[in-house]
């Protein structure tokens, strides 16, 4: 069994290090946003679905001899695809598909070949190895049950005598998805900081090439243990359910639909959840590996407890842990711009923990015998991508809000309910009881086992309550409402279907009827755009997810006056003094158009353009209903559709007098935007004299440093202002807290910010961020 299990370890661990690997080469492409990871993600789980289905058929069609020779092959053919189609990042993008199928087209390009023989190499060798198993047990007479050894558990699940001889294939399962942990916590701690990512790919090829060799050698090997073909699979069912991972693996039986739509449903909505919680959490902090990295692992570990044998004992407490859990990852949803953000990651990755445990849990107890191996991973894997194609690709063309979170909390509860016995006292009712209920009223199995729902619920909303009470959040009050509710439909849920239909009630209730009124929104591949009136009336505001892109005043006598981070009090104010003085009509570019209030700093002769990458941001700033800086500009505003960075590698040297940086205000950033490589391209665009002004203002991360580190290198001088408006100028203007970076070439031009007050940026000795190191984690400050 090890050189099964080291080829099975080394083809998981290949897959799972070029996951994160591919997705930051394919981030910078598509602006940095965090929906390129979930449609990442959804690229893998459709190769693990074409590489299960591949594996079934090659061991129900064409045996181990033949299915042998063909693996080797496909092995072959992916090696010499590595060498004839490098990843080249210019040449990626292509403007005549939508984003997320423009993200699975290159993903198939670059990688796809490859990624089919990893994905079909563990379903393949465990049948392999069954397939040896049962040759060798048959010729000493020994077979058990299902050609698992004689000497193993109750039908087929692996007992003593099976594990020291390493008789169970699902053993392999396991061995497979702690590879493939083990993959992932190197890549943040070890792999990524140490190794470039081109240096990576090249090490991956390396990788892939010595699999190919080992796959050579088990299949020869196999195709002379084993007969040229294997017997045609026998149908399997269950004596026993087997739920919450207790059960065992029934008699032979045919498979019936009902069971595989179980399998399809236990399996798509944690892969669903593992997609929604990457996407909530990357959307408040930046789209980083570590933060792929996190759910991912979680996800990968919750499928190691429920198929091994010591961590099914864990599964019971999951499944009785679950409804407490799902009600608590509702709460934040709405309010999660107020939420510190350590605890939001720790309640939305442990939940997603213990659910997935859960479902994973319930999954494994339902599994066929060996024989069904393969069937039981291809129907698995459908599930997968399912879950997963409804938050990258369904979602952001179908919802115009982030509704796929909400509608798979409930998918978890709906899944639990109809994959599972009915809780004591809510099955068939005694004669007794019946007549109680003719009676009156009996609403006692409602609350039936209230103590081991709520209980739970209330340590730990009361931890998470007083974490945001201490911490001033804004985010607390509401919070404390929605606990309160949770409570209360816990309180209630003893029958699981009712509680699936409460917390559906009260969802819809929390996203479609309670939230304020919007003016308009829309969904796009790159997040939600909104725009909401403020309370009292006086400002317009444009949203994109939680976080503020734009404010107008709705008097028209201030509606041409900048606001917010761009008030004229504060550093854009000092920008745009500045350039006027030497530049009347000045070259601006800007990347990020928000609601386009930097052009009320426009004048007749200017010329201003924008790069902005989201389509419908675009549609709402030049939209006059809406904000009405644009049509009001007495300058000459072009808008260019794309990345910012990919963008200007078209434009001309020295073409702007002043470029704008303003894409950092949202709290994921485009880490790509800040590499000493992407700073070199702004200061090849600007004239001499030319002026580089970055947005860093951030609530999780200081950027300053690291724009200082890169321009230092790049001989430009860097200063910094932080600015706090006074109480006049936030009632006046609208005006915010900033905080703002400048670099140039020119002493003279760095001269007169030092007389308006700006000031260095203190040195860090920390290195620039690269194209290679694309590391932003590292300025996380959650002091801030």
């Amino acid at each position: 069994m090890a050189v099964f299990g080291g080829a099975i370890a080394l083809s998981a661990f290949l897959l799972f290090w070029v996951e994160p690997l591919i997705g930051q080469v394919v981030l910078p492409v598509f602006g940095g946003t965090p929906a390129v990871w979930a449609t990442v993600l959804v690229f893998f789980q459709g190769a693990v679905l074409i590489g299960y289905l591949y594996g079934h058929l090659s061991v129900t069609r064409l045996g181990i001899r033949r299915g042998a020779v063909l693996h080797v092959l496909l092995a072959a053919i992916a090696l010499a695809w590595l060498v004839l189609m490098p990843v080249r990042q210019a040449d990626l993008r292509t403007a005549d598909l939508p984003e997320a199928l423009d993200v699975l087209r290159i993903l198939v390009a670059a990688i796809g070949p490859p990624v089919i023989v990893l994905t079909a190499t563990t379903p393949l060798l465990s049948a392999w190895y069954a397939a040896r198993r049962t040759s060798s047990a048959g010729l000493n007479g020994t077979a058990g049950v299902d050609g698992v050894d004689g000497a193993d558990g109750v039908d087929g699940v692996p007992g003593q005598g099976s594990r020291a001889r390493g008789g169970d294939p699902y053993g392999l399962y396991a061995v497979s998805n702690a590879a493939s942990l083990a993959a992932l916590l190197a890549y943040p701690f070890v792999i990524g900081p140490v190794v470039g990512l081109s240096r990576q790919g090249q090490l991956w090829a390396v990788g892939f090439g010595a699999l190919c060799a080992i796959l050579a050698i088990i299949a020869a090997a196999s195709a002379r243990r084993t007969g040229p073909a294997v017997e045609p699979a026998g149908p399997v069912d269950r004596t026993d359910e087997g739920r919450d991972g207790q059960g065992v693996v029934g008699a032979e039986s045919e498979i019936g639909w009902p069971r595989r739509l179980r399998w399809v449903l236990l399996a798509a909505v944690p892969s669903g959840l593992l997609a929604a919680v990457t996407t909530f959490i990357a959307a408040d902090l930046i789209a980083a590996p570590l933060l792929w990295i996190g759910p991912l692992a979680v996800y990968l570990g919750s499928f190691i407890i429920a198929f091994s044998e010591r961590g099914r004992r864990l599964v019971p407490l999951a499944v009785a842990l679950a409804p407490a859990v799902v009600t608590l990852l509702w709460t934040p949803i709405g309010s999660a711009g107020g939420w510190p953000i350590l605890p939001l990651i720790a309640l939305e990755w442990g939940g997603l923990a213990i659910v997935a445990t859960a479902l994973h849990g319930r999954l494994a107890g339902d599994r066929p015998a060996p024989s069904r191996l393969t069937e039981f991973y291809l129907v698995q894997s459908v599930g997968g991508v399912t879950g997963g194609a409804l938050v990258a690709v369904v979602a952001p063309l179908a919802f115009d809000g982030v509704w796929e979170y909400p509608l798979l909390l409930v998918g978890a509860l709906i899944a639990l309910a109809v994959t599972g016995s009915p809780a004591p006292g809510t099955g068939r009712r005694t004669a007794a009881e019946a007549g109680d209920r003719r009676r009156g009223l009996d609403l006692s199995p409602f609350f039936r086992g209230a103590g081991a729902r709520v209980l739970p619920y209330a340590a730990a909303a009361s931890v998470l309550g007083v974490i945001l009470t201490v911490g001033g959040s804004i985010a607390t009050e509401a919070a404390i409402r929605w606990f309160l509710v949770g409570g209360l439909v816990l309180l209630v849920g003893a029958p699981a279907r009712f509680l699936a239909l409460s917390t559906a009630v009260v969802l819809v209730l929390a996203t479609f009827v309670l939230p304020a009124p919007t003016l308009f929104r829309d969904r796009s591949f790159f997040g939600v755009t909104e725009v909401t009136p403020s309370i009292d009336g006086r400002w317009i505001q444009l949203m994109n997810g939680t976080t503020v892109h734009g404010v107008q005043a709705t008097d028209p006598l201030a509606a041409a006056q900048p606001t917010f981070y761009y008030a004229r009090s504060g550093p854009l104010g000092d920008i745009f003094a500045t350039v006027d003085e030497g530049h009347p009509e000045a070259a601006v570019a800007i990347t990020g158009l928000g609601a386009g209030g930097i052009a009320a700093y426009a004048r007749p002769g200017y010329s201003i353009t924008y790069f902005e990458i989201d389509p419908v941001v675009v549609r709402v700033a030049t939209d006059a209903r809406y904000f009405s800086y644009l049509d009001d500009a007495p300058a000459a505003i072009r808008i260019v559709l794309g990345d910012a960075r990919l963008s200007l590698r078209d434009v001309p040297g020295e073409s702007f007098d002043l470029l704008i940086l303003d894409a950092f205000s949202s709290d994921a950033v485009p880490g790509h935007l800040l590499t000493i490589e992407a700073l070199l391209d702004d200061k090849r665009v600007l004239r001499p004299d030319g002026l580089l002004a970055i947005h860093v203002s951030n609530r999780y991360y200081d950027l300053a440093p690291a724009i200082g580190a890169a321009a230092d290198r790049l001989g430009m001088v860097v200063l910094e202002r932080r600015y706090a408006p006074t109480a006049e100028d936030r009632a006046t203007h609208g005006a915010s807290p900033s905080i703002w970076v400048v670099a140039t070439a020119d002493p003279a031009t760095a001269a007169r910010f030092r007389g308006l007050g700006w000031q260095p940026i203190p040195p860090t000795g920390i290195d620039p961020i690269t194209d290679d190191h694309p590391d932003v984690l590292r300025f996380l400050d959650l002091d801030r």
